[in-house]
């Protein structure tokens, strides 16, 4: 028989005694056994020995391999079952201390089981299991020496020849054949120079057993290469970027999506990858795709020259940090330098040639990481970044990047900080334009106040592309246009953008920021107060600037800005245009509260307005109203005033009186017409014909009362009129009663109380001229409201002011028929008389006497004729003028 034969008939034997001096071996071991020699190359015909001992190497390498396997003691993630964990812990304690332990174990389970101390003790009793030394997972490492030597000792007691591999079941069952020793593996053709002392990972096993196979590992100097390729943003010659054809392909110049990475390298070649190193690359390629997106949002915003303040200033600021990128970038290159490759480099690439580094020196794929975990950290916020800024720009994007300072790691605070205190430079720039001079420099419409360019457009005045203020910067213009201009620049030339604002300032402090600009451009267009303006700029420039890290000193700036621009508008208003005295002059004569005014300008109109309105001349009313100014205590007020008093005849339909289209105006004009707009006019336009109607019927009535009260008496001996002028002067009575108690109603209850609270808030000049213009609308709602006995529903508001309206047209009706009333009494006293006389003798004496005391006696106010009793041969009563005064009496009594 030859060697080989001999051999392989001495393994067989071998294996067979093992297998009969071991039949409870288990069945995987069993198996391995049987399959690993019939998986080796087959024997060769010709029986050449060294082809023989290589084979018999192979199977005893893959088997000693298996039995590694075998003999590795991972632990089990998989917990007992419920129903089975009592009993392996009481196995264990009856085989490590005793019967009686175990038995004491029992008798507390089953207490623990039926009691109600545990809801659920199986984990209580797993978490226990798991610490003690009972379990097999905790047994304490074996020594490597002792391992060695039992493993060198069965296997040489198993076979003398050692040529055969040999699994633990065949061995006598230790504690210390459960490990291995890296020492046993230089049976496996590996230099003994690779391995220490220490234990290797099975990680390391395995690469050893893939070098001596001939398939080493991809060199690691070419994946860091091409990983400094890709943190750049190119593609490397064996990774590169994988991209989504259909998300990239949307349009001509669409950016390329970018998903993940693709290993281009051929393992067969070039070497094995690990698996874990494509995770490490798809990890360190993010940094390359977050690169690309700031470096093309930086080049496509600089290429452009469109980009706004904020967005000009967030590019400044992600060039210094990609400049600071760019030095990482060149020192981890000098790093890899000194990295020698993990296999000899075949002489086309002739790199990397030299002595070998120390050990610990070099770069490898996990140190890269480690060493750009905090640049990935923020290149991955300045990508948010450049995203906020696609979507939002301005004030809204300041806002956005705040939002991003609210996080818990100290460093993205401090990082989010520095972005925002670069972006924020445009914001503070024109922000202090605004709260200090009162100027919008906003070419891009970033700021939260922006000029309106609805109103811009409407009227034709205001550009809103104008350089500089963009609006009303010819200064005069602003005040020579129409008279409601500065109302319209208050209220409606700049507009408070919510959305703009940044976070860091609230919605109540950016309106005071509105305000204080708006006070301070107020001052210069429109009041024409410059020289103020400029020495508060100067003043304001000389202190420290604002900016986003002094958010208190931001704060008290603009607190000091706003009272200060405040007051002094409001000071202008009261002591330069004197406001308080044009809202005193309005209520003395558009409300009728001088008093000999009214009654003169009454008096005087009264003959016009009786007639048609088409009988009216403007320059008349104009006479009268000079004349009831220079007969009363008005020609005393200051003759600004005076000069604003006009008099004006309304529209009118046909057939209207002079009464109904009368109307008493008073002109105002920039910049006092920002609280006098023309809808603070029309309401007080309102007011004076409401209250000029109740003066009107006053007079009337006043006239009447006269006539009834005085020229009746000489009727109460009539005998069918004595009623009749009794209700008369009683329901006149009722009248003048319900007149005189409406009067005072609005002029001492409303009026005077409502004049009172706006005095005291304009005594105070607290806040701003929104403020002013605020308070001046409550007092003259409050008056307009009470005044007119205006209902708080909206279809039935003037429920009360047309019953008003109604009983004044009564008391006008009335007056008519008291009128009529006493001409007919006085033709009707007339007939009476001359029938006295036409019953008894003439006497001209007494005839005489009689003319004369006639003549002697005055008239009855109102009254144009006089009464005397003639003789009978004068009498011209006749049939007609007994039927017109029955008629007259007929309606006076219906009336009364």
């Amino acid at each position: 028989m030859s060697r080989p034969e001999s051999r392989t008939s001495m393994l067989s034997t071998t294996s067979r005694q093992r297998t009969s001096s071991h039949p409870s071996r288990p069945p995987l071991e069993s198996l391995v056994y049987a399959l690993v020699p019939s998986l080796a190359p087959p024997r060769t015909r010709t029986g050449d020995a060294e082809q023989e001992k290589e084979r018999k190497d192979k199977v005893r390498e893959v088997m000693e391999f298996c039995e590694e396997i075998m003999e590795s003691r991972l632990p089990s993630s998989t917990p007992l079952a419920a129903s089975t964990l009592s009993e392996a812990v009481r196995r264990l304690l009856l085989q490590s201390a005793g019967s009686d332990k175990a038995l004491r174990f029992g008798g507390l389970w089953n207490k623990l089981e039926r009691g109600r101390t545990l809801a659920s003790p199986q984990p209580h009793l797993q978490f226990l299991l798991a610490l003690s030394r009972l379990d097999p997972k905790n047994a304490p490492p074996h020594t490597s020496s002792a391992a060695s030597t039992h493993r060198s000792g069965s296997r040489k007691a198993a076979d003398p020849t050692s040529s055969s591999a040999v699994f633990p079941s065949t061995q006598e069952p230790t504690a210390s054949s459960s490990r291995r020793v890296l020492e046993d593996t230089g049976t496996i053709n590996v230099s003994p120079s690779h391995w220490s002392g220490k234990g290797k990972s099975k990680a390391d096993v395995l690469k050893a057993w893939r070098t001596a196979r001939s398939q080493p590992p991809f060199p690691t100097h070419l994946l860091l290469r091409d990983t400094l390729y890709l943190l750049q943003g190119i593609d490397g010659r064996y990774v590169r970027f994988a991209v989504d054809a259909a998300k990239g392909s949307g349009g001509g110049e669409a950016e390329e999506e970018v998903v993940g990475i693709e290993i281009v390298a051929d393992e067969a070649k070039d070497g094995y990858i690990t698996t874990p190193t494509p995770t490490l690359l798809v990890q360190l390629s993010e940094m390359g795709v977050m690169y690309r997106r700031v470096t093309d949002f930086v080049q496509s915003r600089q290429s452009s020259g469109k980009g706004s303040m904020t967005e000009q200033s967030l590019c400044h600021f992600l060039h210094h940090e990609l400049s600071e990128y760019h030095r990482l970038l060149a020192v981890l290159e000098s790093q890899l330098s000194l990295t020698a490759p993990t296999t000899p480099a075949p002489p086309a690439e002739g790199a990397l040639d030299g002595p070998r580094p120390a050990e610990g020196a070099g770069l490898t794929l996990m140190r890269l990481g480690l060493w750009t975990e905090e640049m990935k950290l923020k290149m991955r916020m300045m990508n948010q970044v450049v995203d906020d800024a696609k979507a939002a720009h301005g004030g809204a994007l300041v806002s956005r990047i705040h939002s991003h300072t609210s996080h818990g790691d100290p460093f993205v605070r401090r990082f989010m900080d520095q972005i925002l205190e670069e972006v924020s430079k445009p914001f503070f720039s024109t922000l202090e334009r605004w709260i200090f001079s009162g100027e919008l420099h906003d070419p891009f419409n970033e700021f939260f106040v922006q000029l309106n360019p609805e109103a811009s457009l409407r009227e034709g005045r205001i550009s809103p592309y104008h350089s500089g203020d963009a609006g009303f910067e010819g200064g005069a213009a602003d005040v020579g246009g129409g008279s409601d201009e500065a109302g319209k620049v208050w209220e409606k030339k700049y507009v408070f953008v919510k959305g703009m604002v940044p976070g860091f300032v609230s919605e109540e402090f950016g309106k005071k920021i509105f305000s204080t600009g708006r006070s301070l451009n107020f001052i210069r267009y429109s009041c024409q107060d410059t020289d103020w303006i400029e020495t508060q700029a100067k003043l304001a420039n000389a202190g420290q600037a604002l900016k986003y890290s002094d958010l208190a000193g931001l704060e008290r700036s603009i607190d000091d800005a706003y009272s200060i621009a405040s007051q002094r508008l409001l000071e202008i208003f009261f002591d330069k245009f004197v406001l308080l005295d044009h809202l005193r002059a309005l209520k003395s004569y558009l409300m009728l509260g001088a008093g000999d005014f009214t009654e003169l300008l009454m008096e005087a109109l009264a003959p016009r307005l009786s007639k048609q309105a088409i009988s009216l001349y403007r320059h008349h009313l104009t006479s009268d109203l000079e004349s009831a100014i220079r007969g009363s205590n008005a020609q005393y007020d200051n003759p600004d005033i005076l000069r604003r008093l006009d008099a004006r005849v309304l529209e009118y339909s046909h057939g209207e009186l002079g009464w109904d289209c009368f109307a008493l105006e008073y002109k105002v004009e920039a910049p006092l017409n920002a609280v006098l707009d023309a809808k603070a006019m029309a309401e007080y336009d309102r007011l004076f014909h409401h209250l000029w109607r109740l003066k009107r019927v006053e007079s009337a009535l006043t006239q009447g009362w006269m006539r009834v009260t005085s020229g009746s008496r000489m009727f109460e001996k009539l005998p069918t009129l004595s009623n009749d002028w009794h209700h008369c002067r009683i329901v006149q009575a009722e009248m003048v009663h319900f007149l005189r108690q409406l009067q005072a109603f609005c002029q001492l209850e409303v009026i005077e109380c409502s004049w009172q609270s706006l005095v005291d808030f304009t005594s105070k000049r607290e806040g701003d001229l929104d403020a002013l213009i605020q308070a001046h609308r409550t007092y003259l709602s409050r008056v307009v409201r009470k005044a007119l006995l205006l209902g708080s529903k909206r279809d039935k508001e003037e429920i009360l002011l047309d019953l008003v309206r109604d009983a004044l047209d009564y008391v006008l009706q009335f007056r008519d028929a008291t009128d009529d009333l006493y001409g007919w009494s006085l033709g009707e006293a007339t007939r009476l008389d001359r029938e006295r006389d036409a019953e008894r003798p003439f006497s001209s004496r007494d005839s005489a006497d009689t003319v004369l005391f006639r003549a002697s006696t005055p008239l009855p106010p109102g009254s144009t004729t006089r009464s005397v009793r003639l003789p009978n041969s004068a009498r011209y009563a006749s049939a007609s003028a007994h039927a017109r005064s029955t008629s007259k009496i007929g309606s006076c009594r219906s009336v009364t």
